[in-house]
């Protein structure tokens, strides 16, 4: 069995598809994952405080995806090659905020 997926474009997909409603993207910077026995929950969140105290709002979940261990297994196999190659190309992403400051 293929761990790939076929994703049909626009332009060749049946006409019921291309009646179908986009999927909604959203923007996200804090992601919580949490898992039972049987799935992986993925929290993700906007946090409008991630850079400091601005408002005094909590991180509202603006997604959740809720997956199988095997479905989630290969998310994290594509996150890690798609962040492999962008460090790459472009360098090592820096997660503590305050080295990526410049004065």
């Amino acid at each position: 069995m293929s761990d790939s997926v076929k994703i049909i474009a626009p332009e060749s997909a049946p006409a019921q598809a291309k009646t179908a409603p986009a999927p909604e993207a959203v923007y996200s910077n804090v992601s919580r994952i949490f898992a039972t026995p049987n799935e992986v929950v993925l929290d993700f969140a906007l946090n409008l405080n991630a850079f400091g105290p601005m408002i005094e709002e909590e991180a509202r979940i603006v997604s959740r995806v809720v997956s199988s261990y095997d479905g989630a297994k290969r998310l994290w196999l594509h996150l890690t090659q798609t962040l492999q190659a962008y460090e790459q190309k472009y360098g090592v992403i820096e997660l503590d905020v305050t080295k990526r400051v410049k004065s």
